[in-house]
């Protein structure tokens, strides 16, 4: 049974899906980095880009958007009357203004993929304006109604639409198809006569994608449990149980404690940032998300089995795909994924480790695509991105190290330290006032401070020190002047 925590009560959302006793998916909203995906903006075009046709749209944010040729809706007319052209020239101009809406987050360097074809969902029909298409969901169980509803949203359409139709609709009449389509086509009219009222680019709509998701994953199976901390959403909840007659159990908890602790899941939620996942053989993964792509390391640490070599790595290989599958839904790990399993000889070995992942990552909401093996044995994957990862939305690259994982070395900021002092040793002062850690100031004047007299003599200035505390390998130089200044300057430091 499906069952879903949802951690409302805190200014950060957060909710996790939970099957067989273990988290398969956690969504974490904090207040200044909710998802921009499914809002629609007034967008200005920037800049056109024939070569890639594409171009720049300001929408309002820091960083304009990107938005390809097919994804206009005067393309797509084109491409319905058979007059299409391939410059992006012929569709769109510098300074003209459209409604855009964003399908993939800015992440990094990179900013928001928008759309100009806008799109609203419901729990049965999802209307797309500026598209001619129809799709019905494939999970019907009758292939005589999955027709009968493709004729019917072919007849009610109009040409710039597009529909699909999905599962939930099923067993449902007309009339539940046309007031949802007519809502729908309501909210398009509505936003574009608010879009046309306003002078620059800026939000029109804002969709309440929490909500939304948990609805979704609601919607996707016939009944389970959700826990929910808030009570505005507990009503909202029990309001859309109740119009649809669904089998879902919602409960709302009041208790005093962590709705995640309660559940015994709050210790899960933390793993899903670390960078190592410890397997149950003793064997390890590695985690290294870059801007570029994602790298996974197999590694075998304690894990020896009992069975020849080669079984032992595929034994190890054979885990380790399941849980990587796994960690890519859990921390919404997109784009090119790289993974490094431990080499195996045997070619059937390597098959069923792409057997494994072809299986297992069906159950993935996101389109993932199995590249396989390279020539050097390294697995290469793509998985669909819309949204951060749980790392870009709740970690920062660390300020120390900048994200590299490594520092400069005590030895190395003590001898820059030297190299600049050593800039300055014509300079008339006396004295001189330097702020370092211990271990720099080990290095720099040597072992029983036996270099200290030395440098003293190259610079003609005596050295006095403050000490920082902390493990940071850094330093500053205060200032120079007479020996009695700096004195005082380093007892007011030391007060």
């Amino acid at each position: 049974m499906k069952k879903l925590i949802a951690n409302l009560s805190t200014r950060e959302k957060r909710y996790a899906c939970i099957e067989n006793g273990r988290i398969t998916k956690l969504e974490v909203v904090p207040p200044d980095h909710a998802s921009s995906v499914g809002n629609v903006y007034l967008g200005k075009v920037t800049k056109v880009l024939p070569g890639m046709e594409a171009a720049f749209i300001d929408y309002g944010e820091k960083k304009s958007g990107f938005l390809y040729r097919d994804e206009l809706p005067s393309y797509q007319e084109a491409k319905r009357n058979g007059t299409q052209k391939s410059s992006v020239n012929q569709y769109i101009r510098e300074g003209e203004k459209l409604l855009v809406q964003v399908t993939r987050d800015e992440t990094g360097t990179k900013g928001a993929k928008l759309t100009g074809l806008i799109e609203f969902s419901s729990n049965h029909v999802v209307y797309i304006h500026g598209i001619d298409y129809v799709g019905v969901s494939k999970k019907f169980k009758s292939l005589e109604s999955q027709n009968q509803w493709r004729s019917m949203a072919f007849t009610h359409k109009k040409a710039d639409e597009g529909l699909i139709i999905r599962t939930a609709m099923e067993g449902k009449s007309e009339a539940v198809f046309l007031k949802q389509l007519h809502t729908q086509r309501e909210k398009y009219a509505q936003l574009l006569k608010k879009a046309t009222s306003l002078k620059k680019p800026t939000l029109v709509w804002r969709r309440d994608s929490f909500l939304e998701s948990i609805l979704t994953e609601m919607t996707d199976v016939p009944g389970g449990e959700l826990h929910v901390d808030d009570f505005t959403c507990f009503q909202e909840l029990k309001k859309w149980q109740e119009d649809h007659e669904s089998d879902w159990a919602i409960f709302y908890e009041t208790g005093p404690v962590n709705i995640f602790s309660q559940a015994g899941i709050e210790s899960d939620a933390e793993q899903a940032l670390k960078q190592v996942v410890r397997l149950n053989n003793g064997s390890y993964l590695i985690f290294e998300e870059t801007e570029a792509f994602t790298v996974v390391d197999v590694n075998t640490g304690k894990f020896t089995g009992k069975a020849q070599k080669e079984q032992t790595l595929f034994e190890t290989n054979m885990q380790a795909a399941k849980e990587i599958a796994y960690q890519l839904r859990l921390r919404n790990i997109s784009g090119i994924i790289l993974i490094d399993f431990i080499n195996m000889e045997q070619a059937e070995h390597r098959r069923a480790i792409f057997d494994m992942l072809k299986t297992i990552t069906k159950q993935d909401e996101m389109r993932v695509q199995l590249i396989g093996f390279t020539e050097l044995g390294i697995f290469q994957l793509t998985r669909k991105r819309t949204s951060t990862s749980l790392s870009e939305k709740l970690m920062i690259a660390c300020p120390t190290c900048l994200g590299t994982g490594k520092v400069d070395s005590a030895e190395t900021v003590a001898f820059r330290l030297e190299r600049e002092l050593m800039e300055h040793r014509k300079l008339e002062e006396e004295a001189v006032l330097i702020e370092a850690n211990d271990a720099v100031i080990a290095i720099l004047f040597g072992e029983n401070d036996s270099y200290k007299p030395v440098l003293e003599e190259m610079l003609r200035k005596e050295i006095l020190v403050t000490i920082l505390q902390g493990n940071d390998h850094r330093y500053e130089i205060k200032r120079f002047g007479t020996k009695n200044e700096l004195m005082k300057v380093r007892e007011n430091l030391l007060t």
